[in-house]
């Protein structure tokens, strides 16, 4: 038999701590590397499963630690007893689930855009930040629009008529194909500091470059729609893998679900 010297420890000899979550003591594994958030000052003393289950609790009752003096300071509370530090959006992620961590980073994106003035968030696709927008610099125009859309009046048939009645229904049916409008216009762009794409402030839109808003929102009217309705349907028929954020939409079968983007089930 083996020296005591060098005998492979077993779970039994490893040093236990305390987790004052679920009263157990637990092994160091079992506890995150770093405290809940960089404002702490006490020992790592929350095991890592309490303090996922702390954080969904929070998220799903809705107990968010806000600043009435700065708006951007959205987070959790630290749940070491009598600690004031907050959880801030990456001390969430790395303890909660994707799931909890999308709800909590929706409602946390919704409360600094509606509590900070001017505030915008980057439209581009794969872009997460935002920024305090200025709308000082804006300047307005004025924008023609040719109306090309307009239904022609009826052909003139071919018959016996006088000129000057031929030439009556040609300026009717020019008219009718072109129809001007012009309307007040104003350049208010937004440029992310983060990656640098624009978007247009008046349309809510990514920046239609060479054409004004009038122009821009006169050429895809109808497409608006469409998007529109196509947003509903979606929403309602579809939801978000938790993983990966795609939409997904069960077609029967068991309730089981493997996304095909990312293979989470």
């Amino acid at each position: 038999m083996a020296p005591a010297s060098k005998r492979r420890k077993t779970k039994h000899d490893q040093q236990r701590f305390l987790c004052y979550g679920c009263d157990v003591e637990r092994v160091p594994s079992q506890f995150p590397d770093c405290n809940p958030s960089a404002d702490c000052q006490h020992l790592i003393n929350t095991c890592t499963t309490c303090l996922k289950k702390w954080v969904e609790a929070q998220v799903e009752a809705g107990s968010f630690k806000t600043d009435k003096e700065d708006s951007k300071v959205f987070g959790l509370a630290c749940p070491h007893p009598g600690c004031l530090g907050t959880m801030k959006a990456d001390d969430v992620e790395e303890a909660a689930t994707r799931k909890v961590f999308g709800r909590f980073d929706e409602i946390a994106r919704r409360h600094i855009a509606e509590h900070t003035p001017g505030w915008r968030w980057c439209l581009a696709p794969h872009c997460k930040a935002g920024q305090v927008h200025d709308s000082s610099d804006a300047v307005a125009v004025t924008t023609t629009v040719v109306d090309d859309a307009a239904p022609p009046s009826e052909p003139i048939p071919k018959s016996k008529k006088s000129s000057k009645s031929k030439k009556k229904a040609v300026d009717e049916t020019t008219k009718a194909v072109k129809e001007i409008d012009t309307k007040p216009d104003l350049i208010d762009i937004f440029q992310c500091h983060a990656c640098g794409a624009r978007a247009c402030v008046h349309c809510d839109r990514p920046y239609h470059d060479g054409e004004s808003c009038v122009q821009y929102q006169h050429r895809i009217r109808d497409r608006l729609g469409e998007e529109d309705q196509t947003l509903q349907t979606i929403q309602k028929s579809t939801r978000k893998c938790p993983a990966c954020g795609v939409n997904i939409q069960k077609n029967g079968g068991c309730p089981y679900m493997i996304c095909e983007s990312d293979l989470f089930s």
